[in-house]
């Protein structure tokens, strides 16, 4: 029995999406692990968005991703699902940490700013293979 391509993708993509859960919602073990600074609301939510979310978009991309080709619709999905997962993890941050520096609120603009973006333009790349 063979198995096909798809339900591996999508478990692979769930057990990443609960690591990446796992890392969003323990800063202080990432930040341990990594010997990384966690003094202020901002350096712990940079430790949310940099590991856990960029753990959840691979994750996303991994059981999102359609096929290989076109390349561009593989590059442009990663970008996106990248920044889909950090820009959610930041905003947990905001939530959970609290006092985000205005450099904080500059990442999370372009972080929703691509992601809108780049679904705009993976709709785009989905009609034009459609026809």
């Amino acid at each position: 029995m063979r198995l096909s391509r798809r339900p591996v993708q999508i478990v692979v993509g769930l057990g990443l999406a609960v690591l990446g859960g796992i890392l969003v919602m323990s800063p202080l073990a990432v930040a341990e692990a990594l010997s990384r600074p966690h003094d202020t609301s901002s350096q712990m939510i940079n430790l949310r968005a940099s590991w856990g979310g960029m753990v959840l978009g691979i994750a996303g991309f991994i059981a999102w991703l359609p096929a290989l080709r076109p390349w561009l619709r593989g590059v442009v999905g990663l970008v996106t699902w990248v920044m889909a997962g950090v820009g959610l993890a930041r905003a947990v941050g905001f939530v959970f940490d609290g006092s985000p520096d205005a450099r904080q609120y500059v990442w999370i603009t372009g972080e929703v700013v691509i992601t809108i973006l780049g679904a705009w333009a993976l709709r785009g790349i989905a009609r034009r293979a459609a026809g």
